[in-house]
């Protein structure tokens, strides 16, 4: 089987975490001849310590499925927004000091105001992070509107606008925008593709409103944890517990044999 597993609530806790009986379960799975890959909504930077604990050996995806790597880091697909839409997404809100945005190339923050409070922790993090200029010519992983309020608003105006562009409103009010077959389901075609298994033998693990599309796709699929998002209970075949409690390591031990 090829195993896709998203991170964040699936195989990480909400204190970010991989716990080292989910770990050993993964281990165990590729040790029995199971291929593990991962497809992460976050940036290389946010998502490599995991991707070196898991000690993953085949393609993989980040920022969602915008971009496909190679175990030796190499791209081998990347899908972006290009420069006129990025433009387009972000002028309105331009000049909007109650809109905060940010345009996402890689692991750099293009923003309105890089030493904005709004941004410590990328600057804890160590993360890139520079203004964002009309014109600059920046083809973008994703765009995205943070928790002001106004998403859901301008998630119905890029709707009608873009209607093309893949759009994730989380609870919280973030709103992701990202390019057509950037998505984690056209990701997981891809790298099943690559490694030539058939649908039928994928098995993919999510939670959240961008795990849906591999959910979708993947010939078996399991949704996770009680915060699990509607569209992804309701694409999954089964369902099991938080990382907390084990619930993908449960899964593998039963069915990863």
């Amino acid at each position: 089987m090829l195993l896709a597993f998203d991170l964040d609530k699936t195989l990480v806790t909400n204190s970010y975490e991989l716990p080292p009986a989910t770990l050993g379960a993964v281990r165990a799975a590729r040790e029995r001849g199971h291929i593990v890959t991962v497809l992460t909504g976050r940036p290389l930077r946010s998502a490599r310590p995991f991707l070196e604990q898991l000690e993953l050996t085949v393609p993989h995806a980040v920022n969602h499925g915008s971009l496909v790597r190679d175990p030796a880091g190499a791209a081998l697909r990347h899908r972006r927004l290009p420069t006129v839409q990025v433009d387009d997404l972000i002028e309105d809100h331009l000049h909007d000091t109650e809109v905060e945005f940010s345009c996402i190339i890689d692991d750099v923050l293009y923003v309105r105001d890089p030493g904005s409070e709004r941004w410590t922790w990328a600057h804890t993090e160590s993360r890139a992070i520079t203004t964002f200029k009309m014109g600059m010519g920046l083809d973008a992983d994703k765009v995205v509107f943070h928790g002001n309020g106004q998403s859901a608003e301008i998630d119905r105006a890029v709707a009608q606008r873009h209607p093309e562009l893949l759009r994730y409103l989380w609870g919280d009010g973030f709103l992701e925008i990202v390019p057509p077959e950037g998505d984690k389901g056209s990701a997981l075609a891809f790298i099943a593709g690559v490694l030539g298994v058939e649908r039928r033998n994928v098995v993919a693990f999510g939670d959240g409103l961008n795990d849906v599309s591999m959910l979708e796709w993947a010939g078996h699929s399991v949704s996770v944890g009680p915060e699990a998002h509607p569209e992804a209970l309701a694409a999954a075949d089964e369902h099991v517990d938080a990382p907390e409690v084990g619930g993908v390591a449960a899964w593998l031990e039963r069915h990863a044999v």
